[in-house]
Formats: structure tokens, C-alpha cells, sequence
């Protein structure tokens, strides 16, 4: 009692238990291998150019491990205040190695306690260039008791013998499991993956971070059993330069994001694509598109697609069948912080970008676009850890908001890539299709007839055979050619058709469960625009009325929308065709989108130029189609462009036997070379959605749109294209049918 009296008013300090060096080793570093690295790492920071590990007698628990360096080694004051005080700041105060200028990778100063978690006892024997002795260190863990105070536990320090010119040997006996030689293999198949693989960027470079390429770095690991010593080396090298495709992409010092996607056998070059940011923003906060925590990230993805060597131009069957036997276990993402390896990201079974989970759930209607199709390295730059932290186990990054922004970044990089390679895939498919089907009997693609005309000449074979008047075996024989041609190209049409309908149900199906949906939304619109009405007698204030305010305008526009697709799947339930009458047409799709427009700030103007602009017979809905699709492409043409948003529409005729639709955008702009690939199933310039992002927002900038315009226009004899747009603008469609006729007129009332 009398001695609790005497601690109140005195000054105290925190004492530290001896536990806490297991809570700092055998507890907070989960996995060896991750332990071994940090090691590795330390002789990395000390200007290490060869490091050569051996684990003597490891087939049983009990072993040792010797982890030797020729790095400039440790003076005794750097051995006490480094190496012996917890979390040491060295690494913080010199962030540079002294002799090669490297940026160090450790910086907690807790990563010298991986010896715990490997074994029972650690000796160091370490030698700088200048001393005439060594220094020797033996650390026992055990002394390091729970109810011991780590003070009290005294390490021997001692001068003996040089054993080499410079450097560190760590020995670590009493190891706490086996190693074999498939386990010794596995954790130097990781730390070779400890390095990033090369310089992804001119910045890393000039920090001269670490690299797999860099020669003058090198870890070699070698097993002692007995009398026999062999090294162990990973004999599997990835035939990166045999990719299908490569993804790059980048956020520069501005904090602008872009990707791009190149490959030779799907004839891919694609133009640098913008990646914006879709932050959900607080109220009074201004939206942008920029990645504020991010810069100097770079990342290089290979993608494959096994099994279908015919779509590569440089590989064969068996190296393409290596590749796909390597990436079970080593397909996936890798993160690398200031050129290291960040665990465990790109392990077997980490999803951390959710690739594997959308693919999941896309599967059977995209191309294959999984973690084991992907040999792909990030790179992140951050000397200081302002952004980018390691948790304390080494084992990932803290989820900080510029971690989130990274993973947003990369997903919707990958998913701007799966989307031009789909496109690219879906167009070497088809001729893949047709080379087979013509090479199978022997024509040229180049020869190839419409299935009309196939038909036609069928029917005239077969008349020919049944009239001719010899039959003999040679003639048979011509006849059963003949045959086997038409009927072989008749079936890779008739495939291809089948596919497109596949695409076209998909779009059916959504299109009735849409029109559903709005059907039963549209029975709620009185009760809740009622108690929108309630709300407004009440006694608000001034927050509450702008919220209510917000809320009418946003049911407005939701009821809007609701009604006018629901009136268009109405309309549509009967199967007759109707001449549409275009300034109609526009009017009630302008009073749809006005909300939308003002929402957005986007300017719309309508030209008529004549009158009684009406269109042969069509169905009410495809003109919603027509007008919604190439509106959402420009609403987000404009947001990329980061402009005011300027849309026009033009309406006209010619010669009194076309109607003309031009609509113009003030956007990015579609390049020249472009101007056909976007009329093709797949093939986008859309900005992707991000991970968790809504269905909605999903099924936009699937490639379909211009697509389904296309055919729709087609169907009725029509034509579209990309003109020259006026000044102002950047971009101008026009689409040509014909005018209703005379007989139509009157058929239909008109």
C-alpha cells in the first residue's frame, strides 16, 4: 500500500515485456518465405551483390540456415543502435544505400525479427572494408521470456576473425520446421519474384530500384544434406515476348490515368485510353475524374488464351501448353513497391483485383479473362511511404483511400482491355471459322458466296446429277464435292447466325425484363409523388427543402424515363410497323432527356430542315434504340473530353425518297481509323465501370450499341456512317432510310 502511495505524482515511462520479440517474430510474420525475404531485403539495402543461402540438415525441423552477403557490413554503433534497437529509424534518416544509391526497402525496422520466426538462435558475423576484425552476435530467443523485461536479457558481443573482405552472415540454427527441396524450391521461386522484373517506368530507373535485371544483385540458395550440396534453381522462364496480347497502363505526375493494349495476332494497336475516376463524392465536394493519391504507377500485364494457338502468330502447341501448365501457380497480378515484391498479392487464389469474381459471372458470354490468363507486374513508386504503407506482417498494404484508388485504377484499366480484346477475339474467331471451313474442302475464303447463292448452286448439283443421262463414278464423285463444299459453308454461316441470335435472346430477354420492370415501377409513381406532397406542407428547413427539392427533380426525371419506356414496350407488343414520323419522334425523346440534360449541363439543339419527315413503316421502340444509344455514347464522349456538353440534332430530306438523322457531339472524338471497327459487335471506346460498380452501370460500354443501330437500319435498307461533323463539334453520325410512300400514306392515314 505504502508503495502505491509512492508511485502517485511520480513520473513514469513504458517498460516492454521480453514477449513482445515473439509477438514481433513467430506472431506477426505469418509464412517463411515472406520472413526469408525480409532478410534478403536487408542485404539488398546494404549494397549486397551476391547473397548465397544454405540450409544445412533442413529435412527435419532442427536445421540451420545461413544467409550470407558481401554487402559494407555493420560498424558496432550501427550493430547497437540498428540491428539491436527495436524500430530503428536508419532506414527512415537514409532512405539511400551508401555505396550504390539504392532506395532501401525496409522501413519499420522490425523486419530483423524474421530470425525469430525461423529459428530457436542467431549468430551474426559481420565485417566492413576498413576494420582489421570482425564483429560476432549470438542472440538465443528463448532467453527472450513472457515476464522478463527486455533490458534485463544481455547479448554478447565479441571481435574474432575476418571470414571475408566485407559483408554479413546470419546463422540461424534450431529452425523451427523442415525445409525440403520441393519447400526450398517453392520459397526461391518466390524471393526470384521478390525483385519486380524490370523497369516498368523511366522514373523507377532513375531511383534505381530494384529490379530481376539487375545484374549486379544476385540470390542463389543451395541444400546441404548430409555429404551432398546441390543448388536450387527455378528451371521455368515465361515466354513473356509469346503473349496473345500486352496491356500497359499508367497515372502520371498529374494525376491523369491511361492504358493501352497492343497485339500483333489480333491486330490490336489500340489508341492510349483515358481512365477516369468515379469517386462517390460528399455533398459540396467537386467531382473529378483524377486520381488524386496516385502517381509514377505503372503496371505490364501479358495475356494468354490457352488451347487456341491459332490465334497467336509466334508460338506453338507445346510452348502455349507450358504457359498454361506455369500459370495455375504463378498466373495473377503482382504488386512491387519501390521495385519489391508486396505479398500476398498474385499469390494462387488471391482475387485481389476481382478479376476471377467478374469473370465468374460473365462466363459463357465474354472471352477468357481470368487470373490464370495473366503474368502481369504494378509498379508503385512512394520513397517516403506517404501513400503506400506495408502493414506490419509484411503482408500487404495498408487500405488506405490511395489504395482504393489503386485498385479502382487497375480494374478498370483490365476491363478497358478485356473489352478491346474481346473485339479483337471475336473478329480472328470468325475468320478462324471460315480459313477451317474452307481449308476442310479445299476453296479460298476470298471465293466465298452468299448463302443464297450456295443454295442455288446445291439445287443446281443436285438437278444436274439427277438429269445427266451418265452417271458414272467419276461424276458421282464431282457431284458428292460439290456437295460437301456448299454444305460445309452453309454450316459456318449458319453458325455464326447462331451466335448473333444467342446475343440478340440475351437482348430480348433484358428488353422484356425491362419492360416489367418500369410496367410495375409505374403503379408506385402516385403513392410516392403523394408523399412528396405531404413532405412539402411540413415545417422544413433549409437543408430539408433543398433535399426535398432534389428529390422531387430526381423523381421527375425517374418517372419520366419509367413511363416513356414503358409507353415504347407497349407500343411494341404488336408485331405492326408504323411510318414514324421523326419530329414526333424527337420531341418526346428531347422531353425525356431534358432533366438529364440540365443535370449534366449539356447544351441540345434540335434543326429541322422540311417537313413531313416520316420513315418507312418501323417499330416505335427501335427509334428509342437508335436515339438512346447514340446519346449515351456522346454523354460519355463529353465527360471524357471534360468540356461543356454541346448535342445536335439534324433532320432532313433528299430528293423526297430519304429522311436524314445527323447527330453531333462536342466529345473526344472517334480517330479515323476507328470509324468502321465501331459499327462491329464488341468493339467500344467506352470508359469502364469500376469493381463495384451497379448493373447498370455494367452493361454500358459493351460494344453493342452502334452495332444493334446498325442492323436496325440495315433492316430497313438504310445506311449509317461517321461524317465530317460541323465546326464545333466533334463528332456527326448520319443515318439514311427511306420516306414513307404514296400507298403507305394512305394505307396507314398519314
Amino acid at each position: 500500500m505504502q508503495e502505491e502511495q509512492e508511485d502517485i505524482g511520480a513520473e513514469i515511462s513504458f517498460s516492454v515485456d521480453s514477449g513482445l520479440i515473439d509477438r514481433l517474430g513467430r506472431e506477426l510474420v505469418g509464412k517463411p518465405e515472406t520472413a526469408l525475404s525480409e532478410l534478403i531485403k536487408n542485404s539488398y539495402d546494404a549494397d549486397a551483390t551476391d547473397v548465397v543461402v544454405r540450409f544445412i540438415e533442413t529435412d527435419a525441423p532442427g536445421g540451420t540456415l545461413v544467409i550470407e552477403d558481401d554487402g559494407v557490413g555493420m560498424l558496432p554503433l550501427q550493430l547497437k543502435n540498428g540491428f539491436m534497437r527495436i524500430s530503428s529509424t536508419d532506414k527512415v534518416h537514409n532512405p539511400k544505400s551508401t555505396k550504390f544509391h539504392r532506395s532501401k526497402a525496409g522501413r519499420k525496422g522490425i523486419g530483423r525479427f524474421a530470425t525469430q520466426r525461423l529459428g530457436n538462435k542467431l549468430t551474426i558475423i559481420t565485417q566492413t572494408f576498413d576494420r582489421p576484425q570482425a564483429l560476432k552476435l549470438t542472440v538465443n530467443w528463448d532467453d527472450y521470456a513472457i515476464d522478463t523485461e527486455i533490458t534485463d536479457i544481455k547479448n554478447s558481443i565479441e571481435q574474432v576473425d575476418k571470414i571475408k573482405i566485407e559483408g554479413t552472415v546470419l546463422i540461424i540454427d534450431g529452425l523451427r520446421e523442415s525445409w525440403s527441396e520441393a519447400t526450398i524450391t517453392r520459397v526461391y521461386r518466390y524471393v526470384s519474384e521478390l525483385l519486380q522484373p524490370d523497369y516498368l517506368s523511366d522514373r523507377s530507373k532513375r531511383l534505381k530500384t530494384a529490379t530481376k535485371q539487375d545484374a549486379s544483385f544476385k540470390v542463389s540458395f543451395v541444400k546441404i544434406q548430409g555429404d551432398q550440396e546441390k543448388v536450387i534453381a527455378d528451371p521455368n522462364t515465361l515466354l513473356f515476348e509469346k503473349a496473345l496480347a500486352t496491356i500497359e497502363g499508367y497515372v502520371d505526375s498529374r494525376h491523369d490515368a491511361f492504358c493501352q493494349v497492343r497485339s500483333a495476332s489480333l491486330d490490336v494497336d489500340q489508341d492510349v485510353i483515358p481512365i477516369l475516376h468515379s469517386k462517390v463524392y460528399s455533398e459540396g465536394e467537386v467531382p473529378e475524374n483524377q486520381y488524386r493519391n496516385l502517381s509514377h504507377v505503372h503496371f505490364k500485364v501479358y495475356y494468354y488464351i490457352f488451347q487456341r494457338e491459332k490465334y497467336y502468330v509466334n508460338i506453338t502447341k507445346q510452348e502455349l501448353a507450358n504457359i498454361q501448365r506455369l500459370s495455375n501457380e504463378l498466373g495473377g497480378v503482382r504488386l512491387y513497391r519501390n521495385g519489391f515484391r508486396v505479398l500476398p498479392y498474385g499469390e494462387q487464389n488471391d482475387d485481389w483485383l476481382r478479376i476471377d469474381k467478374r469473370y465468374f459471372f460473365e462466363s459463357g458470354t465474354n472471352i477468357p479473362f481470368a487470373n490464370k490468363n495473366l503474368f502481369g507486374f504494378v509498379e508503385i513508386l512512394d520513397d517516403e511511404g506517404k501513400f503506400f504503407e506495408e502493414t506490419a506482417s509484411r503482408e500487404g498494404l495498408v487500405e488506405n483511400e490511395a489504395y482504393n484508388e489503386l485498385i479502382d485504377f487497375l480494374y478498370k484499366a483490365l476491363e478497358a482491355a478485356r473489352m478491346t480484346l474481346r473485339y479483337g477475339v471475336e473478329k480472328i474467331k470468325k475468320e478462324v471459322q471460315i480459313t477451317r471451313a474452307a481449308q476442310t474442302v479445299g476453296v479460298s475464303p476470298d471465293t466465298e458466296k452468299t448463302t443464297i447463292e450456295k443454295l442455288e448452286s446445291l439445287e443446281k448439283s443436285v438437278n444436274d446429277f439427277f438429269n445427266s443421262a451418265a452417271q458414272s463414278r467419276t461424276e458421282a464423285g464431282t457431284f458428292k464435292e460439290d456437295t460437301i463444299k456448299i454444305v460445309e459453308d452453309l454450316k459456318t454461316q449458319f453458325q455464326l447466325l447462331l451466335d448473333e441470335l444467342g446475343m440478340l435472346r440475351v437482348l430480348a430477354a433484358l428488353g422484356l425484363t425491362i419492360g416489367e420492370f418500369t410496367h410495375e415501377v409505374v403503379q408506385f409513381s402516385p403513392s410516392i409523388m403523394g408523399d412528396i406532397s405531404v413532405l412539402g406542407n411540413q415545417n422544413l428547413n433549409s437543408a430539408g427543402i433543398r433535399s426535398l427539392e432534389n428529390l422531387q427533380r430526381t423523381i421527375q426525371l425517374f418517372t419520366a424515363y419509367t413511363s416513356y419506356f414503358n409507353a415504347t414496350v407497349s407500343a411494341n407488343v404488336s408485331r405492326e410497323l408504323k411510318p414514324q414520323q421523326l419530329d414526333r419522334v424527337i420531341q418526346r425523346f428531347k422531353d425525356i432527356i431534358a432533366s438529364d440534360l440540365t443535370k449534366l449541363d449539356i447544351e441540345f439543339q434540335v434543326d429541322f430542315f422540311g417537313y413531313d419527315l416520316i420513315t418507312t413503316p418501323m417499330h416505335a421502340s427501335e427509334w428509342s434504340s437508335i436515339l438512346f444509344n447514340l446519346y449515351t455514347n456522346s454523354k460519355k464522349a463529353i465527360r471524357r473530353q471534360g468540356a461543356k456538353g454541346e448535342i445536335k440534332i439534324i433532320v432532313g430530306k433528299e430528293d423526297d425518297k430519304k429522311v436524314y438523322l445527323e447527330f453531333l457531339d462536342n466529345g473526344d472524338g472517334i480517330p479515323i481509323e476507328n470509324r468502321q471497327k465501331v459499327f462491329e459487335a464488341f468493339f467500344t471506346t467506352s470508359v469502364p465501370s469500376s469493381f463495384d460498380a451497379s448493373d447498370e452501370e455494367r452493361l454500358t460500354g459493351t460494344g453493342l450499341g452502334l452495332k444493334i443501330i446498325k442492323d436496325i437500319v440495315q433492316a430497313y435498307g438504310g445506311t449509317i456512317e461517321i461524317i465530317e461533323p460541323e465546326q464545333g463539334y466533334a463528332t456527326s453520325f448520319r443515318i439514311e432510310l427511306a420516306m414513307v410512300t404514296d400507298k403507305q400514306r394512305t394505307e396507314y392515314g398519314l
